[in-house]
């Protein structure tokens, strides 16, 4: 039954145009898979060796450092977060009572006519 492409649209209510655009994206996202996963392997196999030596005070200094970023940007977005979203809405209503204004004088003038 799912070897059968038609009744396999059958089963999920795909039109053929649907099933063309699924396999197409499909098709995408597992080229982008294997692109990452070669990526990543062929990074692993050109790397060159460090005799590096991090000190642990070192990486506890980097991690308060990217926690503290990451913590002032959350405050940052916490206290604008609504300053934000209401500067966009006066945006929105100034639009709309422009609109109504221009609509009323229209309005008005072919009364007057």
């Amino acid at each position: 039954m799912f070897g059968d492409s038609i009744g396999f649209r059958r089963i999920l209510h795909l039109s053929r145009g649907e099933e063309v655009l699924k396999k197409g994206i499909m098709k995408t996202i597992w080229r982008i898979v294997g692109t990452v996963y070669f990526l990543f392997f062929l990074s692993m196999y050109l790397t060159i060796p460090a005799s590096a030596y991090i000190d642990p005070a070192t990486t506890a200094m980097l991690t308060q450092v990217i926690a503290g970023v990451a913590i002032t940007i959350g405050v940052v977005f916490g206290v604008f977060r609504r300053k934000i979203i209401m500067f966009f809405k006066n945006l929105s209503v100034k639009r709309m009572q422009r609109k109504i204004e221009k609509q009323n004088k229209s309005e008005n003038q072919k009364e007057q006519r």
